[in-house]
């Protein structure tokens, strides 16, 4: 786990974007530059910028990660059908040089991933989320997070070692999975089951 400086504590807590630029301007006008301003830029313009229109607001990173878990679908049984789309996740969510990277920008990435995953974790605790008996019934806390842990293990484990991208998403996935063991009481207990339910189930891949 990387250490969180105090000053930006508020920035990579919050997960709304108008009030995250808000509070990435505050945060650097209140202190001089460590040097991770300029990179802490590149990353927001990453995750939020729509390179076909601009004006339009996106989280890049939150639809990477919603589309992530779809990578062990059959579909993707032969190899050059997946490949190519997660090396291009890897380029949008930043990961391209991340083994080059120093520990200062590792941090700073690090804790913008576990900011998507605390958003995308809001999508996990809604009425629509886990749905069973073909829609018709709510799940409940429980199984709501149960799914969550297997969702979460599948594109921070399962998808890397399928197409071997491991290493190289290895700091996001890192990101993801702290993120979801802060995120709730028996979070931990959920992991270590989906683990041992799932650990083990690799996909062969034709090339």
């Amino acid at each position: 786990m990387y250490q969180l400086d105090e000053d930006w504590k508020p920035f990579y807590e919050e997960t709304d974007y108008d009030r995250r630029r808000a509070l990435y301007e505050e945060a650097a006008r209140g202190r001089a530059d460590d040097g991770l301003n300029a990179f802490r830029e590149e990353l927001m313009a990453l995750r939020y910028t729509d390179p076909k229109n601009s004006g339009r607001k996106v989280d890049n990173f939150i639809w990477n990660i919603l589309i992530l878990p779809g990578y062990l679908r059959p579909r993707y049984l032969i190899k050059a059908l997946g490949i190519r789309e997660i090396e291009q996740i890897i380029q949008e969510l930043g990961l391209t040089d991340a083994c080059s990277w120093d520990d200062a920008r590792r941090a700073a990435a690090y804790w913008e991933y576990r900011n998507a995953a605390k958003l995308y974790l809001t999508t996990c605790s809604g009425p629509n989320y886990a749905r069973k008996a073909f829609g018709i019934m709510q799940s409940d806390e429980t199984e709501k997070l149960n799914k969550t842990a297997r969702d979460f293990y599948c594109m921070t484990v399962m998808v890397p070692d399928k197409y071997g991208k491991t290493n190289e998403m290895e700091l996001f996935s890192g990101a993801m999975k702290d993120e979801f063991m802060s995120s709730a009481y028996g979070a931990k207990g959920a992991w270590i089951e989906a683990e041992a339910g799932l650990k083990g189930r690799k996909i062969r891949l034709l090339q």
